[in-house]
């Protein structure tokens, strides 16, 4: 069954955090093959919570993120996804991280959106 935002449905009775039905681009397949895939679970906890205990990308929350050193630095934004918490933007990569950064903002200040906050 699918959730309105393209993540799994939540299995009954498990205490599984969810996961996005969309596969990872290969900027981010090349980015998380090389981690630690319990940090990435406690990651995408903490991530989870941030985002007020919803799945999916987090408004606001838009990242630089060096895809080949001191070469390439792509745009990204944290999501609450336990197989992706990292959403890699693969049409905003540049070659300085000063770009990307003004992109980022740029793509923050377009979109209206503030930082992240814990609203109770």
């Amino acid at each position: 069954m699918r959730h309105p935002n393209n993540m799994m449905e939540r299995p009954d009775g498990k205490e599984v955090l969810g996961a996005s039905l969309v596969p990872p681009n290969d900027l981010e397949k090349a980015m998380m093959r090389e981690l630690d895939i319990d940090k990435i679970n406690d990651l995408a906890e903490c991530l989870f919570v941030l985002n007020n205990r919803r799945y999916g990308p987090i408004a606001g929350a838009y990242m630089v993120v060096c895809t080949k050193p001191d070469k390439e630095w792509c745009v990204g934004q944290l999501n609450a996804d336990r197989l992706k918490p990292i959403i890699l933007f693969e049409d905003k990569v540049f070659p300085g991280p000063g770009l990307a950064q003004a992109e980022a903002v740029r793509i923050k200040e377009e979109r209206g959106e503030a930082a992240p906050c814990r609203c109770t």
